[in-house]
């Protein structure tokens, strides 16, 4: 029976693996064909046949290295200090695969602002491939030209061999996310730590990623001097609390000159902002370019993305019997579920997803030593695997819930008054 159930639950995940990366398949298949390679073929082998063409697979294109102490004056980089402490920047640390740069806080009236595909433009603007780069851009262009409707222009390319996939729009999307992994995957092998054709030597100091950091530092600087505060930077995004027109656009014009040479989107005015650490927020939206509405809540962080605690604290939705659903996992081992004082066991495995309901069972997983322990996260509490949960209509216990819900709302009132700022 255990046996049954585990494969069971192997089953229903591979399934849905195969739904999720449906369009990692076809984008495989497209970047096959326009490199004449198989599609077993790794993407790090397309991508090199695509950009740098038949050079062969033994030898080195000759590549461009930046000294980033030249562009960005003050610039140092150690590469004997410890991790966190090898590059630094006018008195800032500078990250090793991006700046982050936070003031906790509620803020009002903040501007998202955004780089346009900074790891890539800073591979444009670094020659890093030579005479391969225009290679890469064209591919980059295409990428936006699709996005932006303009098909014309995408065909004509990357020497017009992109046209066969541009007839119909569900085509030409299918090829911009076939780019998309061209794209983003070339910045991680510029950086990777085995060898491969996009990977100089010299650049220890992964300069593609540096390049925007030091630039968001700069950004950060100008911005200040113009008499506005920075509450976040995040790799490629900068918030700006009461923005006007005047600074957004002081800001695009900044980072478009020549020394820099970014796009600078604004992706979003919010409304109210709370920062809670470098990477955690929630923010009401009172502007948005693309499909976002005025009124709408963003939630950036696991906790406030549970549906029942972004439901009732901001969105006010209704709730759906899949909320109550919460997936686990272990990283070793298995999970069961068990009744207080019982031997049997039911085999979960190692993913399950569960329900907190009264008189249920306790979730356990067994240590390497033998002891059974709790679940990550589930003990206090007794579950039951959610389509028995749900399907039985069994009591779900509110109370796992409304601990999540209280603990998010402290986090908010730590910075302001939690109620106003969740108000309708």
């Amino acid at each position: 029976m255990d046996v049954m159930e585990y494969l069971e639950n192997d089953v229903r995940s591979t399934r849905a693996a195969r739904k999720y990366l449906e369009p990692d398949i076809n984008a495989r298949l497209i970047l096959a064909e326009l490199a004449g390679m198989a599609p077993i073929n790794t993407n790090r082998q397309l991508t090199e046949k695509l950009i740098f063409g038949d050079v062969p697979w033994d030898t080195k294109p000759d590549l461009v290295y930046t000294d980033l102490t030249e562009e960005f004056p003050g610039y140092k980089f150690d590469k004997f200090a410890p991790p966190k402490e090898k590059s630094t920047y006018k008195g800032e640390t500078v990250g090793e695969g991006g700046w982050v740069h936070s003031k906790p806080g509620m803020y009002s009236n903040v501007a998202l602002l955004d780089v346009a595909s900074m790891h890539p433009t800073s591979i444009v603007n670094l020659n890093l491939f030579g005479q391969y780069t225009p290679k890469f851009k064209d591919l980059m262009d295409v990428r936006l030209a699709i996005k932006a409707g303009d098909l014309e222009k995408a065909g004509s390319l990357y020497d017009g061999r992109l046209k066969p996939y541009l007839g119909t729009e569900e085509s030409a999307t299918q090829l911009s996310n076939a780019l998309k992994i061209v794209i983003n995957s070339v910045y991680g092998l510029t950086a990777a730590s085995f060898p491969n054709k996009f990977r100089d030597d010299r650049n220890i100091d992964n300069i593609v990623a540096k390049r925007g950091a030091l630039f968001m530092v700069d950004l950060k600087e100008f911005v200040e001097n113009a008499g506005f505060q920075v509450v976040h930077v995040k790799t490629d995004s900068i918030k700006i609390p009461d923005a006007t027109p005047e600074i957004i656009k002081a800001v695009q014009d900044f980072s478009a000159q020549e020394k820099y040479g970014y796009t600078i989107e604004h992706e979003a005015t919010y409304e109210r902002f709370c920062l809670v650490n470098d990477a955690v927020y929630i923010a009401r939206y009172g502007w948005a370019q693309k499909t976002k509405k005025i009124g709408t809540w963003e939630a950036v962080g696991a906790q406030f993305q549970h549906p029942i605690v972004f439901k009732t604290l901001f969105s006010h939705e209704e709730f759906e019997p899949k909320d109550y659903v919460e997936v686990k996992q272990v990283a070793k081992g298995a999970m069961y579920l068990r009744r207080e004082g019982e031997e049997y066991k039911q085999f979960v495995g190692r993913f399950g997803a569960f329900v907190p309901v009264l008189g249920g069972r306790e979730l356990i997983k067994i240590t390497d030593d033998g002891r059974e322990v709790a679940v990550t996260g589930a003990k206090g509490y007794t579950w039951e695997l959610d389509d028995i949960a749900l399907g039985n209509e069994l009591d779900v216990d509110y109370q796992y819930f409304q601990e999540k819900v209280t603990d998010a709302a402290a986090q908010i009132n730590k910075y302001g008054d939690v109620a106003a700022f969740t108000s309708v």
